[in-house]
Protein backbone atom coordinates (compact mmCIF):
# COMPACT_ATOMS: atom_id res chain seq x y z
CA UNK A 1 0.00 0.00 0.00
CA UNK A 2 2.84 2.40 0.83
CA UNK A 3 4.25 1.90 -2.68
CA UNK A 4 0.94 2.96 -4.23
CA UNK A 5 0.68 5.98 -1.94
CA UNK A 6 4.22 7.02 -2.76
CA UNK A 7 3.40 6.99 -6.45
CA UNK A 8 0.14 8.89 -5.93
CA UNK A 9 2.01 11.66 -4.11
CA UNK A 10 4.14 12.40 -7.17
CA UNK A 11 3.06 15.72 -8.61
CA UNK A 12 2.02 16.07 -12.24
CA UNK A 13 5.02 18.26 -12.84
CA UNK A 14 7.33 15.56 -11.48
CA UNK A 15 5.74 13.01 -13.75
CA UNK A 16 6.21 15.33 -16.70
CA UNK A 17 9.86 15.75 -15.81
CA UNK A 18 10.32 12.01 -15.64
CA UNK A 19 8.61 11.55 -18.96
CA UNK A 20 10.76 14.24 -20.55
CA UNK A 21 13.91 12.36 -19.56
CA UNK A 22 12.58 8.99 -20.69
CA UNK A 23 13.59 9.60 -24.27
CA UNK A 24 17.24 9.81 -23.32
CA UNK A 25 16.87 6.74 -21.10
CA UNK A 26 15.67 4.56 -23.95
CA UNK A 27 17.43 6.25 -26.87
CA UNK A 28 18.66 3.63 -29.27
CA UNK A 29 22.37 3.21 -29.74
CA UNK A 30 23.27 3.52 -33.40
CA UNK A 31 26.36 2.26 -35.23
CA UNK A 32 27.23 3.50 -38.72
CA UNK A 33 29.53 1.62 -41.08
CA UNK A 34 30.77 3.35 -44.23
CA UNK A 35 33.24 1.50 -46.47
CA UNK A 36 34.16 3.19 -49.73
CA UNK A 37 36.05 0.31 -51.33
CA UNK A 38 35.91 -3.47 -51.02
CA UNK A 39 38.68 -5.39 -49.32
CA UNK A 40 38.59 -7.78 -52.25
CA UNK A 41 36.56 -8.35 -55.41
CA UNK A 42 36.81 -10.70 -58.37
CA UNK A 43 35.06 -11.77 -61.52
CA UNK A 44 33.88 -15.33 -60.89
CA UNK A 45 33.85 -16.89 -64.35
CA UNK A 46 35.30 -20.27 -65.36
CA UNK A 47 37.49 -18.80 -68.09
CA UNK A 48 38.86 -15.87 -66.10
CA UNK A 49 42.62 -16.12 -66.53
CA UNK A 50 43.39 -13.35 -64.01
CA UNK A 51 41.01 -13.82 -61.07
CA UNK A 52 41.26 -11.09 -58.47
CA UNK A 53 43.29 -8.77 -60.69
CA UNK A 54 40.90 -7.55 -63.37
CA UNK A 55 39.85 -3.91 -63.92
CA UNK A 56 36.20 -4.93 -64.47
CA UNK A 57 33.86 -7.84 -63.97
CA UNK A 58 30.63 -8.78 -65.72
CA UNK A 59 27.39 -10.59 -64.97
CA UNK A 60 25.36 -12.62 -67.45
CA UNK A 61 23.34 -15.79 -67.82
CA UNK A 62 23.14 -18.85 -70.04
CA UNK A 63 19.54 -19.81 -70.73
CA UNK A 64 19.07 -23.56 -70.89
CA UNK A 65 16.74 -26.05 -69.23
CA UNK A 66 18.91 -29.00 -70.17
CA UNK A 67 20.37 -30.70 -67.10
CA UNK A 68 22.82 -32.43 -69.44
CA UNK A 69 24.44 -29.13 -70.37
CA UNK A 70 27.30 -28.50 -67.91
CA UNK A 71 27.16 -24.72 -68.33
CA UNK A 72 25.58 -22.93 -65.38
CA UNK A 73 22.62 -20.59 -65.87
CA UNK A 74 24.00 -17.77 -63.71
CA UNK A 75 27.34 -17.97 -65.44
CA UNK A 76 29.13 -14.66 -64.91
CA UNK A 77 29.21 -13.49 -61.28
CA UNK A 78 31.10 -10.87 -59.27
CA UNK A 79 32.21 -11.61 -55.71
CA UNK A 80 32.76 -8.80 -53.19
CA UNK A 81 34.16 -8.77 -49.66
CA UNK A 82 34.18 -5.92 -47.12
CA UNK A 83 36.37 -6.06 -44.01
CA UNK A 84 34.22 -4.54 -41.24
CA UNK A 85 36.47 -5.43 -38.29
CA UNK A 86 38.11 -1.99 -38.11
CA UNK A 87 34.71 -0.34 -37.73
CA UNK A 88 32.90 -2.92 -35.62
CA UNK A 89 34.65 -5.05 -33.01
CA UNK A 90 33.56 -8.65 -32.35
CA UNK A 91 30.71 -8.73 -29.85
CA UNK A 92 29.34 -5.32 -30.78
CA UNK A 93 26.48 -6.88 -32.72
CA UNK A 94 25.02 -8.37 -29.51
CA UNK A 95 21.55 -6.94 -29.00
CA UNK A 96 21.76 -5.05 -32.29
CA UNK A 97 19.82 -5.23 -35.54
CA UNK A 98 20.77 -4.03 -39.02
CA UNK A 99 18.27 -1.34 -39.95
CA UNK A 100 19.83 -0.30 -43.25
CA UNK A 101 22.33 -1.93 -45.62
CA UNK A 102 23.22 -0.51 -49.02
CA UNK A 103 25.78 -1.73 -51.53
CA UNK A 104 26.66 0.25 -54.66
CA UNK A 105 28.57 -0.65 -57.82
CA UNK A 106 29.38 1.50 -60.82
CA UNK A 107 28.85 0.23 -64.35
CA UNK A 108 31.78 0.65 -66.74
CA UNK A 109 29.97 0.14 -70.07
CA UNK A 110 26.59 0.75 -71.66
CA UNK A 111 24.08 -1.06 -73.85
CA UNK A 112 22.16 -2.98 -71.14
CA UNK A 113 18.43 -2.39 -70.73
CA UNK A 114 17.30 -1.34 -67.25
CA UNK A 115 15.01 -3.74 -65.36
CA UNK A 116 14.54 -3.20 -61.62
CA UNK A 117 12.24 -6.14 -60.84
CA UNK A 118 12.93 -9.82 -60.33
CA UNK A 119 11.83 -12.03 -63.25
CA UNK A 120 10.05 -15.33 -62.55
CA UNK A 121 11.94 -18.38 -63.72
CA UNK A 122 8.99 -19.40 -65.93
CA UNK A 123 9.80 -16.42 -68.18
CA UNK A 124 13.15 -18.07 -68.92
CA UNK A 125 11.77 -21.43 -70.01
CA UNK A 126 12.07 -22.62 -73.61
CA UNK A 127 9.38 -21.52 -76.05
CA UNK A 128 7.97 -25.04 -76.25
CA UNK A 129 7.70 -25.44 -72.46
CA UNK A 130 3.99 -25.40 -71.50
CA UNK A 131 4.85 -23.66 -68.21
CA UNK A 132 6.54 -20.74 -69.94
CA UNK A 133 5.15 -17.25 -69.30
CA UNK A 134 5.98 -14.02 -71.08
CA UNK A 135 8.30 -11.55 -69.41
CA UNK A 136 6.18 -8.43 -68.82
CA UNK A 137 9.14 -6.05 -68.99
CA UNK A 138 12.23 -5.59 -71.12
CA UNK A 139 15.59 -6.84 -69.96
CA UNK A 140 16.63 -8.78 -66.87
CA UNK A 141 17.52 -7.35 -63.46
CA UNK A 142 20.96 -7.19 -61.89
CA UNK A 143 20.71 -8.73 -58.44
CA UNK A 144 22.73 -8.94 -55.24
CA UNK A 145 22.95 -12.19 -53.29
CA UNK A 146 24.82 -13.71 -50.39
CA UNK A 147 28.04 -15.66 -50.84
CA UNK A 148 28.66 -19.27 -49.87
CA UNK A 149 31.46 -21.83 -50.25
CA UNK A 150 31.98 -25.53 -50.95
CA UNK A 151 34.78 -28.08 -51.44
CA UNK A 152 36.20 -27.28 -48.02
CA UNK A 153 36.67 -23.57 -48.68
CA UNK A 154 35.40 -20.91 -46.27
CA UNK A 155 35.34 -17.12 -46.14
CA UNK A 156 38.57 -17.16 -44.15
CA UNK A 157 40.47 -19.57 -46.41
CA UNK A 158 39.32 -18.63 -49.91
CA UNK A 159 41.66 -15.96 -51.37
CA UNK A 160 40.68 -13.27 -53.85
CA UNK A 161 42.44 -15.19 -56.62
CA UNK A 162 41.40 -18.63 -55.37
CA UNK A 163 40.63 -21.48 -57.77
CA UNK A 164 37.29 -21.40 -59.54
CA UNK A 165 36.64 -25.09 -58.89
CA UNK A 166 38.61 -27.89 -57.32
CA UNK A 167 37.70 -30.56 -59.88
CA UNK A 168 35.47 -29.59 -62.77
CA UNK A 169 36.15 -25.87 -63.03
CA UNK A 170 33.30 -25.24 -65.43
CA UNK A 171 30.46 -26.65 -63.37
CA UNK A 172 31.18 -26.49 -59.64
CA UNK A 173 32.56 -23.19 -58.40
CA UNK A 174 34.16 -23.02 -54.96
CA UNK A 175 32.53 -19.69 -54.07
CA UNK A 176 29.06 -18.97 -55.37
CA UNK A 177 26.12 -16.58 -55.27
CA UNK A 178 23.46 -17.91 -52.93
CA UNK A 179 19.89 -17.12 -51.85
CA UNK A 180 17.80 -18.54 -49.04
CA UNK A 181 15.58 -21.45 -50.05
CA UNK A 182 13.55 -23.03 -47.25
CA UNK A 183 15.85 -21.29 -44.80
CA UNK A 184 19.05 -22.67 -46.34
CA UNK A 185 21.65 -20.64 -48.23
CA UNK A 186 21.39 -22.24 -51.67
CA UNK A 187 23.40 -21.99 -54.88
CA UNK A 188 21.44 -20.02 -57.49
CA UNK A 189 23.66 -20.91 -60.46
CA UNK A 190 21.21 -23.35 -62.08
CA UNK A 191 17.88 -21.75 -61.32
CA UNK A 192 16.39 -22.54 -64.76
CA UNK A 193 17.43 -26.19 -64.64
CA UNK A 194 16.09 -26.42 -61.10
CA UNK A 195 12.94 -24.38 -61.95
CA UNK A 196 13.00 -21.93 -59.03
CA UNK A 197 13.08 -18.16 -58.67
CA UNK A 198 15.70 -17.10 -56.11
CA UNK A 199 14.83 -14.14 -53.89
CA UNK A 200 17.77 -11.73 -54.11
CA UNK A 201 19.10 -9.76 -51.17
CA UNK A 202 18.52 -6.67 -53.34
CA UNK A 203 17.76 -5.65 -56.93
CA UNK A 204 19.67 -2.88 -58.72
CA UNK A 205 18.10 0.56 -58.72
CA UNK A 206 19.51 3.37 -60.85
CA UNK A 207 18.36 6.88 -59.92
CA UNK A 208 16.28 8.84 -62.44
CA UNK A 209 16.23 5.98 -64.94
CA UNK A 210 13.05 4.64 -66.50
CA UNK A 211 12.39 0.96 -67.01
CA UNK A 212 13.36 -0.37 -70.42
CA UNK A 213 15.93 2.30 -71.31
CA UNK A 214 19.62 1.68 -71.84
CA UNK A 215 21.74 2.18 -68.71
CA UNK A 216 24.35 4.90 -69.35
CA UNK A 217 28.04 4.28 -68.80
CA UNK A 218 29.29 5.12 -65.28
CA UNK A 219 25.80 4.72 -63.82
CA UNK A 220 25.77 3.85 -60.11
CA UNK A 221 23.67 0.81 -59.19
CA UNK A 222 22.22 0.95 -55.68
CA UNK A 223 21.32 -2.28 -53.91
CA UNK A 224 19.16 -1.70 -50.84
CA UNK A 225 19.29 -4.97 -48.97
CA UNK A 226 16.08 -6.44 -47.55
CA UNK A 227 16.95 -6.24 -43.85
CA UNK A 228 13.37 -7.20 -42.91
CA UNK A 229 14.01 -10.72 -44.17
CA UNK A 230 15.10 -12.57 -41.03
CA UNK A 231 17.40 -14.95 -42.90
CA UNK A 232 19.19 -12.02 -44.55
CA UNK A 233 19.28 -10.19 -41.20
CA UNK A 234 21.07 -13.13 -39.58
CA UNK A 235 23.42 -13.41 -42.58
CA UNK A 236 24.43 -9.77 -42.12
CA UNK A 237 24.88 -10.07 -38.35
CA UNK A 238 26.91 -13.26 -38.69
CA UNK A 239 29.15 -11.59 -41.27
CA UNK A 240 29.64 -8.53 -39.08
CA UNK A 241 30.49 -10.72 -36.10
CA UNK A 242 33.13 -12.53 -38.16
CA UNK A 243 34.53 -9.21 -39.38
CA UNK A 244 33.64 -9.54 -43.07
CA UNK A 245 30.50 -9.06 -45.14
CA UNK A 246 30.49 -10.82 -48.49
CA UNK A 247 28.13 -10.57 -51.45
CA UNK A 248 27.78 -11.80 -55.00
CA UNK A 249 26.42 -9.96 -58.03
CA UNK A 250 24.58 -11.98 -60.67
CA UNK A 251 22.07 -11.63 -63.48
CA UNK A 252 20.31 -13.63 -66.17
CA UNK A 253 21.09 -11.10 -68.90
CA UNK A 254 21.51 -13.21 -72.03
CA UNK A 255 24.67 -13.31 -74.11
CA UNK A 256 25.31 -15.09 -77.38
CA UNK A 257 29.09 -14.89 -77.28
CA UNK A 258 32.05 -12.84 -76.04
CA UNK A 259 30.89 -9.85 -78.05
CA UNK A 260 27.39 -9.83 -76.56
CA UNK A 261 25.97 -6.95 -74.53
CA UNK A 262 26.17 -7.48 -70.78
CA UNK A 263 26.96 -5.19 -67.84
CA UNK A 264 30.54 -4.61 -66.71
CA UNK A 265 31.37 -3.11 -63.32
CA UNK A 266 34.48 -1.36 -62.05
CA UNK A 267 36.61 -3.48 -59.75
CA UNK A 268 39.09 -2.05 -57.26
CA UNK A 269 42.11 -2.75 -59.53
CA UNK A 270 40.80 -0.42 -62.23
CA UNK A 271 43.08 2.58 -62.79
CA UNK A 272 40.08 4.93 -62.81
CA UNK A 273 39.14 3.65 -59.37
CA UNK A 274 42.69 4.00 -58.06
CA UNK A 275 42.76 7.64 -59.19
CA UNK A 276 39.34 8.35 -57.66
CA UNK A 277 37.60 9.01 -60.98
CA UNK A 278 35.18 6.10 -60.64
CA UNK A 279 34.23 3.80 -57.79
CA UNK A 280 34.44 0.13 -56.96
CA UNK A 281 31.84 -1.39 -54.65
CA UNK A 282 30.85 0.50 -51.49
CA UNK A 283 28.95 -0.49 -48.34
CA UNK A 284 26.88 1.68 -46.02
CA UNK A 285 25.24 0.01 -43.05
CA UNK A 286 23.40 1.05 -39.88
CA UNK A 287 22.79 -1.00 -36.74
CA UNK A 288 20.48 -0.07 -33.90
CA UNK A 289 19.43 -1.71 -30.66
CA UNK A 290 17.10 -4.60 -31.36
CA UNK A 291 13.88 -3.90 -29.47
CA UNK A 292 11.55 -6.80 -30.24
CA UNK A 293 8.19 -5.27 -29.47
CA UNK A 294 7.89 -2.62 -26.76
CA UNK A 295 9.98 -3.56 -23.71
CA UNK A 296 7.67 -1.46 -21.55
CA UNK A 297 4.73 -3.72 -22.39
CA UNK A 298 5.28 -5.83 -19.27
CA UNK A 299 2.03 -7.78 -19.48
CA UNK A 300 2.30 -8.38 -23.25
CA UNK A 301 -1.12 -7.02 -24.19
CA UNK A 302 0.22 -4.88 -27.04
CA UNK A 303 -0.04 -1.53 -25.25
CA UNK A 304 1.66 0.34 -22.40
CA UNK A 305 -0.74 1.52 -19.73
CA UNK A 306 -2.06 1.08 -16.21
CA UNK A 307 -1.60 -2.68 -16.08
CA UNK A 308 2.10 -2.31 -16.90
CA UNK A 309 2.45 0.44 -14.29
CA UNK A 310 0.87 -1.82 -11.67
CA UNK A 311 3.27 -4.62 -12.61
CA UNK A 312 6.27 -2.31 -12.29
CA UNK A 313 5.11 -1.03 -8.89
CA UNK A 314 4.63 -4.60 -7.68
CA UNK A 315 8.36 -5.26 -8.11
CA UNK A 316 9.54 -1.80 -6.98
CA UNK A 317 12.97 -1.97 -5.34
CA UNK A 318 13.72 -5.45 -6.67
CA UNK A 319 16.14 -6.55 -9.41
CA UNK A 320 13.35 -7.86 -11.66
CA UNK A 321 14.87 -8.13 -15.16
CA UNK A 322 11.70 -7.31 -17.07
CA UNK A 323 11.04 -4.03 -15.24
CA UNK A 324 14.69 -3.00 -14.83
CA UNK A 325 14.75 -1.03 -18.08
CA UNK A 326 17.99 0.84 -17.43
CA UNK A 327 19.91 -2.23 -16.29
CA UNK A 328 21.08 -0.92 -12.89
CA UNK A 329 19.76 -4.02 -11.08
CA UNK A 330 17.07 -2.17 -9.16
CA UNK A 331 13.56 -1.19 -10.23
CA UNK A 332 13.14 2.46 -9.34
CA UNK A 333 12.46 5.98 -10.52
CA UNK A 334 14.51 5.75 -13.71
CA UNK A 335 12.58 2.67 -14.79
CA UNK A 336 9.32 4.46 -14.03
CA UNK A 337 10.50 7.31 -16.24
CA UNK A 338 11.15 4.87 -19.07
CA UNK A 339 7.68 3.35 -18.72
CA UNK A 340 6.03 6.77 -18.75
CA UNK A 341 7.96 7.62 -21.88
CA UNK A 342 6.50 4.52 -23.54
CA UNK A 343 2.95 5.25 -22.35
CA UNK A 344 0.34 4.87 -25.10
CA UNK A 345 -1.61 8.05 -25.88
Amino acid sequence: MKRIQRFQLLTLSALAALASTAGSSIAQESIEIDIQSPTWDRWMYPFNATPGFRPAGSTFGFWTESVDDPTENRLGQILIGFDTSNQLAPGQTAGMRVTSAIVTLQQSNEGVVYDSTTDPVESMFDLDNPDRIEDVDAGQPIELFGLNYRNGWTSTTFPENGPYGDQDAQTLRNAYAAAFRDGELTDIANQIKEAWTPSPFAVSQVDSLNEGVVIPIDSVHTFTIDVEDENIQLYLLDGLESGELEFALASMIQVSGPDGTFPNFYLKENALVEFGITSAATLQLTLEEDIAGDPCDLNGDGSVGGADLAQLLAVWGSDDDAADFNGDNVVGGSDLAVLLGCWDN
